[in-house]
């Protein structure tokens, strides 16, 4: 981020993406405000931001817009699980849709921020030729996938009738240090924490199931890049490589030091079985490109979960 900002608004700034984002953020902006419905977590907090405990549904998000007049509007608050959404749509609608809108008539009504909204790799569905650039068709299997789907065609909405400029993120599977290991959609997280404790791992269906995994660094990278930027649209976020489940529960057990056996839950099948993310545009307009590997992503998470257990 080259920029200096008087005020910057993050969504869901106690979470684990939106903690990274604001450690970066308070050295570039005067004020960094976060709206949270969760207070941080130990580790999460940064105290030369601002907090504010609230619902990104509630009417009071206008008052805070009105007082403080982002110049950058970060927006990452979302029901973010995928197989829980097809259990619970309405829920995940009422965070990943009205949520949004809210925000949106909050920043329309004030100062008309550049929106840079976390949307997902989970809008493209099921497709076989791999990696998926932003070119194809969005085929979303879950109300997650579909929510934020109408997100970034919300953002759209804003943009041509309002003039908002905005940048959505198509996100692979992000992990790093701080992310919830008790998450579903935080396998690295969640295979470090079992085995640095001594727990049992599970592994669903067959192992083969393959995403597309992007260190948290990089994500936030992006995320800064897009704030400068005067890209708007749509670009993909992730490293364009497939990584099975099963060779991460490997390269985490070697990063552990732990010699044990994965069980496997048949039961459980996912959604969408293979996914990989052509970065090519994003390179184009941001200049960015995720600069750390697997196995070096894997080393810092475990050893984050060593000292944070």
């Amino acid at each position: 981020m080259k920029k200096l900002y008087k005020n910057i608004i993050v969504t869901g700034g106690a979470g684990f993406i939106g903690s990274h984002l604001v450690d970066q953020l308070v050295g570039i902006s005067k004020k960094v405000i976060v709206i949270d419905k969760v207070k941080p977590e130990k580790g999460r907090k940064n105290r030369k931001a601002k907090y504010l405990k609230m619902n990104i549904q509630d009417s009071g998000a206008l008052d805070v817009f009105k007082k403080y007049e982002p110049e950058v509007v970060f927006h990452l608050a979302a029901h973010l699980h995928d197989r829980e959404s097809v259990e619970m749509p309405i829920d995940n609608a009422m965070d990943n849709v009205i949520g949004l809108l809210n925000i949106c008539e909050a920043n329309r009504k004030t100062s008309k921020a550049k929106m840079v909204f976390m949307s997902s790799c989970a809008v493209y569905g099921m497709h076989e030729e791999l990696p998926i650039t932003e070119e194809f068709t969005p085929n979303p299997l879950t109300p997650y996938g579909i929510s934020k789907l109408v997100g970034e065609n919300y953002l759209r909405f804003y943009n041509k009738t309002y003039g908002i400029p905005y940048t959505a993120f198509r996100a692979g599977n992000i992990y790093g240090p701080r992310q919830d290991s008790s998450a579903e959609s935080g396998v690295i997280g969640i295979f470090s924490s079992r085995l640095i404790c001594g727990k049992q791992v599970m592994i669903n269906n067959d192992g083969k199931t393959t995403r597309d995994y992007v260190f948290v660094d990089d994500v936030v990278r992006a995320l800064l890049s897009a704030a400068d930027s005067e890209f708007v649209g749509v670009l993909n976020i992730g490293t364009g490589a497939e990584t099975e489940t099963g060779d991460i529960f490997k390269q985490v057990k070697a990063a552990v030091g732990v010699g044990v056996s994965a069980e496997r839950n048949e039961m459980q099948q996912d959604a969408l079985k293979n996914i990989a993310l052509d970065v090519s545009a994003a390179r184009e307009a941001l200049n960015w490109e995720p600069s750390v590997t697997i196995d070096e992503g894997i080393e810092k998470t475990v050893q984050w979960y060593r000292e944070n257990i």
